[in-house]
């Protein structure tokens, strides 16, 4: 993937300089121009058409909030980042509103300066890669997933089973999951569910890639290593 463009608008100096040095730490980012006031910053983002922006809410001539809502009636495809040291509600409400796509407040660490570049990279590339958007390819580059969001939702799970899954088995097999304690193994849920092996064991690492189950690796005395399950602390059929 080519490198993106980044265009930062910041009236610190101090600041400024602070983005610079992060920028160039982080693989994948091209700064291609910056501006300390809010008139310069909007006529430098139409010119350049950078794909991010790093914008101060807080700027003299034009304010962020502002240069944003006049970038998204010009319709110019740029997205944006905000950093201020605003804290109040009502700014954060219209930074999203205008379409914002991740939120820092000052003062901020590298890391996590570095994680909104790096989110933003894994969107870019997620939309790169989806020729056919699915309703959970949308739902994913939202946020909206129990993958991405950390969350165990079942119903999700259940709803957006990959192909090669059947929703019959998978229901089976959280039913059995369900009633466990402890730690459990693909040959106890093999038994008690009267499939194969390998049939589980597909099912129990799709569980595991949306975060309804737990996997450790067992080793024993002799042999190769046994992998075991749990279920995940907010697990539940029932939810």
């Amino acid at each position: 993937m080519m490198a993106i463009d980044v265009v930062i608008l910041e009236d610190d100096p101090m600041v400024l300089e602070l983005h610079r040095q992060y920028i160039n730490q982080i693989k994948g980012f091209k700064l291609v121009g910056q501006a300390c006031d809010g008139k310069t910053g909007f006529d430098l983002i139409a010119q350049v058409k950078p794909q991010i922006v790093i914008l101060d809410v807080y700027m003299p001539g034009l304010n962020g909030l502002d240069l944003l809502r006049r970038v998204r009636a010009t319709g110019i495809n740029t997205d944006v980042i905000l950093v201020t040291a605003a804290h109040n509600s009502e700014t954060i409400q219209q930074g999203i509103q205008y379409g914002a796509i991740d939120y820092i407040i000052k003062p901020f660490t590298f890391q996590r300066f570095k994680k909104a570049l790096k989110n933003y990279q894994e969107y870019i590339r997620k939309i790169n890669n989806i020729q056919n958007m699915s309703q959970r390819d949308v739902d994913i580059l939202k946020g909206n997933t129990s993958k991405e969001r950390g969350v165990n939702d079942l119903e999700d799970v259940k709803e957006n089973i990959p192909k090669g899954l059947d929703k019959a088995t998978l229901d089976l097999v959280l039913a059995i999951i369900e009633k466990q304690t402890g730690y459990f193994s693909v040959a106890d849920i093999s038994k008690l569910a009267g499939i194969s092996r390998v049939t589980v064991r597909r099912y129990l690492n799709y569980l595991c890639e949306s975060r309804c189950l737990k996997g450790i690796l067992s080793y024993g005395p002799v042999g190769r290593p046994l992998h075991k399950y749990m279920k995940d602390d907010a697990f539940s059929v029932n939810d």
